[in-house]
């Protein structure tokens, strides 16, 4: 997610290539198996969704983190978040004026895959990080994000996603690759 008002900016920056027009709904299935789907503007942000954006591989949260920050520099200020409780990968990222601040992932059996920065005062108010005392197991990994923690997340960092106006309006964004 990026304060904008132009996804074709967002696409430009993303460098995205393969780009065809896309509606809401063609644009968030396209892109369930690969792909990017740039929205419409939505009260003065543009987001960027797809499986291109994912964790599916050692490495991609490193290319993420790279990614925000070019784009944090272009843009003010740009964020990720990736949720997936079946697959058990969750994340966030928070960047700033090519910086990155904040960066967090979790991938399963791989455990806390991506660590960067300190927590925030948000993770911390939300209990992140801090082992569930009703975990009894030997486990190294006592605490574990999931679907819940990523979208408080995003609500503490200003971005509730189950808020997001505008986003049934019929629009069209832009579907691509990275």
């Amino acid at each position: 997610m990026v304060p904008s008002d132009d996804p074709q900016a967002l696409v430009r920056q993303l460098a995205l290539r393969t780009v065809l027009p896309a509606n809401w709904r063609a644009g968030l299935d396209e892109v369930q198996q690969q792909g990017v789907f740039v929205t419409p503007p939505v009260g003065g942000r543009v987001f960027a969704v797809g499986a291109d954006l994912g964790l599916r591989a050692s490495g991609d949260a490193e290319r993420l983190a790279v990614l925000l920050e070019r784009l944090s520099s272009t843009f003010g200020h740009a964020m990720w978040f990736t949720t997936d409780d079946v697959a058990e990968v969750h994340g966030w990222m928070s960047a700033t004026r090519g910086q990155l601040e904040r960066g967090y992932a979790f991938a399963g059996d791989a455990g806390h895959v991506f660590w960067h920065g300190d927590v925030t005062d948000a993770e911390r108010e939300l209990g992140c990080f801090v082992d569930d005392p009703r975990d009894t197991s030997d486990d190294e990994v006592k605490w574990w994000p999931d679907t819940r923690v990523v979208c408080a997340v995003a609500s503490a960092w200003g971005l509730d996603p189950g808020r997001i106006e505008g986003a049934a309006a019929p629009a069209v964004g832009y579907c691509g690759r990275l």
